[in-house]
């Protein structure tokens, strides 16, 4: 067990280092593989993501798509990604005190998260499709 006051300083440390990112939509809907880097069947379109939290242990990646951009597929999985710091600079942050994520010049783009789902669509070019993925710290 940890205490609630760790579960909000990893939740907050989730929420600043996953920042910014980029969620994708796709029309494959397999299971997901531990390694994959991409999602199955991507689409060209893809949308900016916000991490953002919402109370002290939950944080939350939050994309909106317009349907016009989805016409005429049905979407079967989303994946998450961010622009992270490599492992060596993993250990950069790990000694030192003043290292700041945003100008870490070693990233690597990283797929946080798929999931895959039965399938949605017939979007109109009025729908707007808004994608929240969830993380809890327990």
């Amino acid at each position: 067990m940890i205490t609630d006051k760790t579960k909000r300083k990893v939740a907050l440390f989730l929420k600043e280092f996953l920042g910014v990112g980029t969620t994708k939509l796709g029309t494959g809907g397999g299971g997901t593989n531990p390694t994959a880097t991409d999602l199955d069947v991507p689409l060209s379109t893809s949308a900016t993501s916000n991490a953002t939290s919402s109370d002290d242990r939950v944080v939350e990646i939050k994309t909106s798509f317009s349907g016009s951009a989805l016409q005429g597929y049905t979407i079967r999985e989303v994946g998450f990604f961010g622009s992270l710091p490599t492992d060596s600079e993993m250990g950069d942050i790990d000694v030192t005190a003043d290292y700041d994520i945003t100008t870490a010049g070693n990233r690597e783009t990283v797929m946080l998260g798929r999931i895959n789902f039965d399938a949605i669509g017939n979007f109109s070019t009025t729908d707007t499709i808004e994608v929240i993925y969830t993380m809890e710290v327990e």
